[in-house]
């Protein structure tokens, strides 16, 4: 039924009668609230004033009432434009044009802010952060590792607890840890540089964290689960947590290789998801029925 319809039933009374009907009445409703008596009371005052308008009587009362809707659109749009262009709104316009300027410096964009194949490839990651995570794949961090060290140092993106744990990893390992450790930094200075409060060493530590990057290169590797946690202090929720959404981490990296090309890192990252994919922690519940 059109507003227009429905307006025109609610004040020849019809409508009201049906609300009278369901609503009864404030006594039999046990309304307490006063402001809701108070709501109510002004509802069916204003709806019998309504009712002796003789405008509403009008045929042309479908006409008029889309007349009435267009001009409230309009007004709504007129204050959203509004807000756009005042200081509430265009104060968010410098941080903007600060990061627009981080992902032209990085190749992510061109100076005409045409999308490149690096900012295609951050597209794809949605499960941790972007930038670094674009400029790993870039910079080859995964080439020379194996499946099960490629999905480990994965973890590194994905990890966000805090542990005391300092774990013990391969000296390849160690290497590609220290690549991304780099990256990281290159990238909070770039965006220091154009203008963004960023400093170097807390963003290291807001996008990496390698507390588990053992724990998951053991299970990776066969490890039993309950061999896995003995290398931690972690919790064992947050260690299937970790590898649940590493899995994820791994299909979008599986991803962004295919819009590359790149067939070898694509194999890797399918290889390492099957890996990891297994036991205890990719169960579809917890709970063992005895058959």
């Amino acid at each position: 039924m059109p507003d227009w319809e429905w307006l025109r039933l609610e004040t020849r009374g019809v409508v009201s009668d049906f609300t009278g009907l369901v609503a009864m009445t404030i006594q039999e409703l046990k309304l307490q609230d006063m402001d809701a008596v108070d709501a109510y009371q002004r509802r069916e005052e204003s709806l019998a004033q309504m009712a002796q308008f003789r405008c509403h009587r009008c045929p042309k009362l479908p006409e008029q009432y889309a007349l009435i809707r267009n001009r409230r659109k309009l007004t709504e749009r007129i204050r959203h434009l509004q807000y756009q262009v005042s200081d509430a709104s265009v104060q968010q316009m410098p941080e903007y044009l600060q990061r627009v300027r981080v992902l032209q410096q990085t190749g992510f964009i061109d100076e005409d802010k045409v999308v490149q194949m690096k900012g295609r490839i951050m597209c794809e990651l949605n499960s941790c952060d972007e930038l670094v995570g674009s400029e790993m794949i870039f910079a080859g961090v995964l080439a020379d590792l194996e499946p099960e060290e490629a999905v480990a140092l994965l973890s590194a993106l994905v990890f966000q607890e805090k542990t005391d744990d300092s774990p013990a990893l391969p000296e390849k390992l160690v290497a590609a840890k220290a690549r991304m450790l780099q990256l990281a930094k290159d990238a909070a200075d770039v965006q220091l540089q154009c203008g963004l409060d960023v400093v170097a060493e807390d963003y290291c530590k807001a996008v990496l964290n390698f507390g588990l990057v053992q724990v998951v290169y053991e299970w990776a590797r066969g490890t039993p689960f309950a061999d896995i946690c003995m290398l931690t202090d972690v919790p064992e929720g947050s260690i299937v947590r970790c590898i649940v959404r590493l899995d994820e981490v791994c299909r979008e990296v599986k991803d962004a290789a295919r819009l590359m090309g790149d067939s070898t890192l694509f194999l890797k990252m399918q290889t390492g998801s099957e890996l990891i994919k297994r036991d205890i922690v990719f169960s579809a519940s917890l709970y063992i029925a005895k058959s």
